[in-house]
C-alpha cells in the first residue's frame, strides 16, 4: 500500500488526509466510498512496530487504565 495525500476545504481552512491505496485510481474510488465512512473515535496512540509483543502489552494497559 501506498499512502496519498487528500487535500479539503472546511470552515475557511486547507487540510490534508492521508489515505492508502494500491495506486491513483484506489486512492479515488477510496475517496469515494468515504462519503459512506463514520467517525470511530480519536487516535489516542500510535506505537511504532519495533516494540514487538512490548506493543500489546502498552495497550492493553493503556485501554485497563485510561478509562
Amino acid at each position: 500500500m501506498k499512502a496519498f495525500l487528500i487535500n479539503y476545504n472546511h470552515g475557511g481552512q486547507r487540510y490534508a488526509l492521508e489515505l492508502h491505496a494500491t495506486d491513483a485510481e484506489d486512492a479515488k474510488a477510496r475517496l469515494n466510498s468515504l462519503l459512506y465512512g463514520r467517525v470511530c473515535g480519536e487516535v489516542a496512540m500510535k506505537l511504532p512496530a519495533p516494540l514487538g509483543p512490548l506493543a500489546g502489552l502498552i495497550c492493553s494497559l493503556r485501554n485497563a487504565f485510561g478509562r
